[in-house]
């Protein structure tokens, strides 16, 4: 994972530059100090790091629970476990003129941000709130929508009521049919993209569940959904223009599956039979045109 210059990061820096929108000029500044000397903060006391950068202990570690760890310890364990894999994958250096291993770098480093960045509790109350749903809309916008449709066929293997907002117009028509018994998963690239607010403002009237999948962790969000889960950008890679984020998304959506199934023994029966059925409708179709 690359960034300003080319410069390689770690799982748990990218995490704290996706966050960086949302601290406060205090979480910043200490936020600023370990992206720029992260073997400091991990050779050195809560106490020492405090004294160096002229803040409180308290502060740290409201910082440390802010980018998702119970405290300063085990934020510092995070971060060496995090450097030690950088340093592991600095030793095999990229062939830049070998496009198969460079672009494969790249998505290896986005799938290991993606899971840096994901939170158990969140993958939790996702999968939980997905089959209490009356309906599921699931509303991509601009590249997310083919990894949305699978996931959307997926749920429906499973019984669960899916509709696909194909774009803006059929999200605002959309809102008439939805309710308190509704939830709403969007997917998009950025929330600074043009609608999407409003229209997340117009869904918390109706005291619809909501799920953000995003890779901008932007704080006028917080009043307006349920559940975000944040992805690295593309952007973040060392080669952005040839770099998908649909890769990252599907991860996220097949990590979000796999609890549903391990939480609900129907579910992982009903999975079963959808398979059996579909395999069975295969086999007899390739009879078909056998010669």
């Amino acid at each position: 994972m690359y960034r300003n210059g080319g410069t390689m990061k770690s799982p748990v820096v990218l995490k704290i530059i996706s966050l960086e929108s949302s601290f406060t000029s205090s979480e910043y500044e200490i936020s600023q100090f370990v992206i720029n000397n992260p073997d400091y903060v991990i050779a050195n006391s809560i106490s020492e790091l405090a004294n160096k950068i002229n803040t409180s202990e308290a502060s740290i570690n409201r910082f440390c629970r802010k980018v998702g760890f119970k405290g300063f310890n085990k934020f510092k364990m995070a971060l060496a476990q995090s450097n030690t894999q950088l340093d592991r994958m600095s030793e095999n250096e990229v062939d830049a003129d070998n496009l198969l291993d460079y672009i494969t770098y790249d998505y290896q480093q986005m799938i290991l941000s993606t899971c840096a960045l994901l939170e158990k509790e969140d993958i939790e109350e996702v999968a939980s709130l997905i089959p209490l749903a009356s309906k599921v809309f699931m509303y991509p916008i601009y590249t997310t929508s083919f990894v949305v449709g699978e996931f959307s066929f997926k749920l429906r293997q499973l019984g669960i009521d899916v509709i696909e907002l194909k774009d803006h117009l059929e999200a605002q028509l959309a809102i008439e049919y939805m309710n308190s018994d509704s939830l709403l998963i969007t997917v998009v690239p950025s929330v600074t993209s043009k609608g999407v607010l409003p229209f997340l403002d117009k869904i918390r009237t109706k005291n619809v569940k909501t799920v953000l999948i995003s890779e901008n962790d932007n704080p006028k969000l917080s009043d307006l959904i349920d559940v975000k889960i944040l992805i690295p950008g593309s952007m973040t890679a060392k080669n952005p223009l040839v770099i998908s984020n649909s890769p990252m998304i599907s991860l996220v959506f097949d990590i979000i599956y796999a609890t549903i199934l391990k939480n609900n023994k129907a579910f992982r029966q009903r999975k079963l039979s959808s398979d059996t059925i579909i395999d069975s409708f295969e086999a007899a179709e390739s009879a078909r045109y056998e010669w």
